[in-house]
């Protein structure tokens, strides 16, 4: 992680600032994934300040002992916070070289209550010792876009634990069964093959409510014949995975047949055609064409996939909007759908990763397959 400190410092030269604040002072929720990313401190609250010579990690007594043990030999020094906010904030400041330089905060690892309170602790300090707070977008997402093998063997645990626990769940879909009781025997799965939970809040939902891309599970029990969308996930080591599959209990029907080909084809077709250089709105473009093609392509309204790591969606954006370009080392989602009000939903979503110029899908977790049927 030490290499990843560099890198940003490149980046601050770049933007030309002395330093990097990343997550409120007593906050919890934002910037936690920059801050284990860069620091490898996976605790709900700390401030990390990283400048052009150090790096400074400050947190109160719950996470001294972690702090130390998750940092150890990545370059960053533990600041044990204690007493008021303004005390060891001065402390943070003088510890990593900051007083009075420019300081870059990112919008997004900040809400603005946050920064107003920051704002006024800092005004509180000799004008001397007083940083300068500037906007800085996105430097630590630009980072993380790209993995490295210790992240991607991190994704590969974790997107094997989430393929394990939907086979397992697979086994025992039938009717009758309730879409919550699928979700909720799929996060135990998880625990059970290793994980520390699911990703984020399972999306099971069967026949016309599986038409809704982000159903939450109901006490619906499942209908043979009709199509059931199970979008799921697990957490390892901090690191998401990100999983869809669209199954069918008892015999499929001539609709679910042409939808479930037309989505299948699609996927392919993009798997296959993304490559390095491409923007994400042509990547989306490979399957929206398939799908367009078939009559279906104003019920395909979501992009293609999105970025997967410390967060479950993070850069890359694969959608008809998007101009990040894609690189060698980019872990993402392709998972084009089709959703028919009324009738239901179609999705099918793998993760791949962009390598020697093409996608290796890194999703394993068991397809229908209609053709040999």
């Amino acid at each position: 992680m030490t290499g990843r400190l560099e890198r940003l410092r490149a980046l601050l030269e770049r933007e030309g600032l002395d330093g990097l604040l990343i997550s409120a002072p007593g906050e919890e929720g934002p910037g936690w994934e920059s801050r284990a990313y860069l620091s490898g401190f996976t605790g709900s609250a700390g401030v990390l300040l990283v400048t052009r010579s150090a790096a400074v990690l400050a947190v109160d007594s719950r996470y001294w002992e972690q702090a130390e043990q998750e940092t150890a030999g990545r370059g960053v020094r533990v600041l044990r916070a204690q007493g008021p906010r303004q005390g060891w904030l001065r402390e943070l400041v003088g510890e990593a070289g900051a007083a009075g330089k420019r300081i870059g905060v990112s919008p997004r690892d900040l809400t603005y209550a946050a920064f107003l309170g920051l704002t006024e602790m800092l005004e509180a300090l000799p004008p001397g010792d007083r940083p300068e707070l500037v906007p800085a977008f996105g430097l630590v997402e630009e980072l993380r876009r790209v993995k490295d093998r210790e992240e991607l063997a991190l994704l590969e645990a974790a997107i094997g634990i989430a393929d394990r626990a939907f086979a397992r769940l697979a086994s025992e879909l039938e009717p009758g069964m309730t879409e919550d009781e699928a979700a909720a025997r799929f996060e135990r799965y998880v625990r059970e093959e290793g994980g520390s939970g699911v990703s984020f809040p399972s999306i099971v939902a069967g026949g016309p409510w599986s038409a809704l891309p982000h159903a939450q599970p109901r006490r619906e029990p499942f209908a043979s014949g009709t199509p059931i969308v199970i979008d799921v996930g697990a957490r390892y080591r901090g690191y998401c995975s990100d999983l869809t599959r669209t199954v069918v209990l008892g015999e499929p029907d001539a609709r679910f047949r042409e939808v479930y080909e037309v989505v299948r084809a699609a996927q392919a077709a993009a798997i296959a055609g993304v490559e390095p250089g491409m923007r994400g709105a042509d990547a989306h473009e490979l399957a929206h064409r398939v799908i367009r093609e078939a009559g279906y392509g104003e019920q395909f309204g979501h992009g293609l996939g999105h970025g997967v790591g410390l967060a479950v969606h993070e850069d890359p954006y694969l959608g008809p909007s998007s101009d990040h370009v894609l690189e060698e080392g980019m872990v993402f989602t392709i998972e084009p759908g089709i959703y028919l009000p009324g009738w239901g939903g179609v999705r099918i979503e793998d993760i791949v990763v962009l390598e020697d110029g093409r996608a290796r899908v890194l999703s394993h977790a068991p397809k229908l397959n209609l053709e040999g049927d």
